[in-house]
């Protein structure tokens, strides 16, 4: 089913097209001039495709700029206000609740210790963690980037948000979260509150990291992009992720050289680009880390 809301709500020919049903809904904005109330039943993700979105959830402030996406669970409310010269061109999709269980229900965690009631507690109630994510950096925003990019070239149809659409995305989401939520359960608070905005801090300093892995990176850069003390990002950084930032970084540097050694890249243009002094230094890094040389991992690589 598609529905177009009542142009006279908006102005300039801005519009929402909106696809789905009550449960499943998935929505295209092209806003310049708009402000609403919102309130939230279900698992809604607002992603932003060009453009900023500014969001109020529960007295949270979050600006949505284009490639991310902010995501919440259901009895969230709050405000979007999007103030532009040009277009800001949005997706808003909104998961239902019984579909999150049906895959949470059948999803094997054998490498964490807590219950699967604790696990459902997590997506259904406020230890829920509502937040703002890169698209490039999570499964769910990697086919929000697909979709986005199909709608940009026009190779979208209706016809593709179907049942199987909104599972591939609720599989994503529940698989990210279950990452966030062993996090959250490494902090070790005794409020809720508190341990939610650590969270979100140690979050957002690993999206700095992951947007920014080939600069010199410093630890009281990163953690003043968290608003944290060096010590304590340092800290719960690798309390909830099991490597310090700089190993993270590291890893981050080495994985997309792998990628790139699978398109044919020189190992010189390689070390430059992923943020290493010199072709010397990257080599045995990646010998360390990979086993094989850069050249032999090419010439390995079909």
């Amino acid at each position: 089913m598609t529905h177009y809301d009542n142009p006279s709500l908006y102005k300039n020919g801005q519009m929402i097209v909106r696809v789905g049903n009550t449960g499943n809904v998935f929505n295209l904005s092209s806003l310049t001039d708009f402000e609403h109330s919102m309130v939230s039943h279900c698992f809604a993700i607002k992603f932003v495709r060009d453009g900023i979105e500014r969001y109020t959830i529960n007295n949270h402030s979050y600006t949505v700029n284009s490639g991310s996406y902010l995501l919440m669970n259901g009895q969230k409310e709050g405000k979007v206000v999007i103030d532009s010269n040009r277009p800001v061109k949005g997706m808003c999709l909104n998961i239902s609740n019984d579909l999150i269980t049906e895959v949470v229900s059948t999803l094997q965690v054998p490498d964490t210790a807590v219950s699967d009631p604790d696990l459902a507690k997590f997506f259904y109630t406020e230890d829920f963690l509502e937040n703002q994510y890169r698209a490039s950096h999570t499964q769910l925003g990697q086919k929000l980037q697909q979709i986005s990019e199909q709608v940009t070239n026009h190779s979208f149809s209706n016809e593709q948000v179907n049942q199987e659409f909104f599972f591939q995305l609720a599989e994503s989401l529940v698989s990210d979260q279950v990452r966030v939520f062993k996090q959250l359960q490494s902090i070790k608070t005794v409020k809720t509150a508190t341990q939610r905005d650590l969270c979100r801090r140690v979050l957002r300093g690993k999206e700095f990291m992951d947007s920014n892995f080939a600069e010199t990176l410093s630890i009281e850069s990163i953690a003043r992009m968290a608003g944290m003390s060096e010590y304590h990002f340092f800290r719960l950084f690798k309390q909830m992720t099991g490597l310090t930032p700089y190993q993270y970084i590291l890893s981050n540097r080495l994985n997309k050289a792998a990628l790139l050694l699978k398109k044919d890249y020189s190992v010189s243009d390689i070390a430059i680009t992923t943020g290493f002094a010199d072709i010397h230094s990257f080599s045995k890094m990646f010998k360390k880390h990979f086993g094989v040389s850069p050249t032999i991992y090419s010439s390995n690589t079909p």
